[in-house]
């Protein structure tokens, strides 16, 4: 039987873990400011977004190495379509305007040092993890208020 051309790469534990356990946060965690309708859309609008930002800025321009280049795998899958996703749905069932920026700030750094984890388990190589900052910060700061928004606006 041949076996399946899927990557397995130094620290692919990493994301798999953090991926099962945000996903257990977002499955548990008590809905305060987001439904199931707004966490299935958040979740596959956020997971597309980051894909095509991959695919479109990152591989062309080689901004970093994630595991073998030749194959995807594990690594890719949960760190590009599940952990974002996740951190986005629990930023919004916790976000309020009053506590906006603390939130920001809080959820700018606990998106960095997740991703300075993956550099330091060995998976992601060749990169600085403060280019991310620009990104992650309009993402909690701006998008990710004003996705809910729309949402809403267009469920009714």
């Amino acid at each position: 039987m041949k076996q399946p051309d899927f990557s397995l790469n130094q620290g692919w534990w990493y994301p798999a873990i953090l991926s099962v356990i945000l996903l257990l946060i977002v499955l548990f965690m008590r809905k305060k400011r987001i439904n199931w309708v707004e966490i299935y859309i958040t979740f596959g609008v956020i997971g597309y977004l980051v894909w095509m930002i991959d695919m479109t800025i990152a591989v062309p321009f080689d901004l970093f190495d994630l595991g073998n280049p030749q194959k995807e795998g594990i690594p890719e899958i949960t760190l590009f379509g599940i952990i974002p996703s996740c951190l986005s749905v629990i930023y919004l069932n916790v976000y309020k305007d009053e506590k906006k920026w603390f939130l920001v700030i809080l959820f700018v750094i606990l998106s960095l040092i997740l991703e300075f984890l993956t550099t330091k388990v060995g998976l992601m190589k060749d990169y600085n993890n403060w280019y991310s900052t620009p990104v992650h910060f309009i993402a909690y700061a701006f998008f990710l208020p004003w996705h809910l928004k729309f949402i809403r606006r267009i469920l009714g």
